[in-house]
């Protein structure tokens, strides 16, 4: 048996405990399950026209500024700065794709890789 945390100790760590922060969404504790379900789809719906709203905007403002300046940054209102960033993809011929998933397959099989799992919700439209 765990023998009792001494008092004082039990003080020191409760000092050191971060403070509570308030929830950033209230409004959400006072609905009931379809409620909670019919927010979520709309705020999904919200933010699948807001992003098409950013991509707008996004090629406006390539538009209106030059590379370099993008690459720089431009500063806008409130302090932030708009930045340019580029990523590289690689896309492979079905013959490499095929040796590939042939070699992660034979890593599964011989213990060589490891299983990582994610859980998330994802939204369907409805028929």
């Amino acid at each position: 048996m765990t023998p009792p945390i001494d008092p004082a100790d039990l003080a020191l760590l409760l000092k050191t405990l971060p403070k509570e922060r308030p929830d950033p969404f209230p409004h959400l504790a006072d609905l009931n399950a379809t409620q909670l379900l019919t927010r979520r789809i709309w705020i999904t719906g919200q933010l699948k026209v807001l992003d098409q709203e950013r991509q707008v905007i996004d090629s406006e403002i390539q538009a209106l500024f030059g590379d370099a300046e993008l690459r720089f940054g431009v500063v806008s209102p409130g302090g932030w700065v708009i930045k340019q960033r580029s990523r590289t993809s690689w896309e492979y011929s079905p013959e490499v794709r095929e040796l590939i998933r042939g070699i992660q397959i034979q890593a599964q099989q011989d213990g060589e890789a490891e299983a990582k799992s994610s859980t998330y919700l994802c939204q369907i439209t409805s028929a």
